[in-house]
């Protein structure tokens, strides 16, 4: 599924990504896979990674409020877990979701003084 979800991302098609990408994690935490790979908390590690990766699927497509709550999902949950390499990870998309915001910020600045230059209402 995660293949699948990477297909879709490629190809723009953000329905079926985010399908995969949740279809994804809920097959890892109903299998718990993951908890006997890897030693430490395994259902609470997909969560925070599922929050990361879902913050990044919508700052990609352009839904940067949903990007914004995703992420301080994955901030609250990794905090909670004491884990710095998924907070790293969440403070980089945070940056990049705030040039991203600010970009739209300026451009609507830029619309609006136009409007105003033109007459338009």
């Amino acid at each position: 599924h995660y293949l699948s979800y990477l297909n879709s991302l490629r190809v723009q098609d953000v329905f079926s990504s985010t399908h995969s990408l949740l279809h994804y994690f809920d097959r890892l935490i109903l299998t718990g896979a993951e908890s006997k790979s890897n030693g430490d908390e395994g259902y609470g590690r997909s969560l925070r990674y599922a929050a990361l990766n879902l913050a990044a699927l919508h700052c990609r497509f352009g839904h940067y409020q949903q990007a914004e709550l995703a992420l301080q999902e994955a901030i609250r949950i990794a905090q909670e877990s004491n884990d710095h390499v998924c907070l790293q990870h969440c403070l980089s998309w945070l940056y990049i979701l705030e040039q991203k915001i600010f970009d739209s910020c300026v451009l609507l600045e830029h619309s609006v003084n136009k409007s105003l230059h033109f007459g338009l209402p």
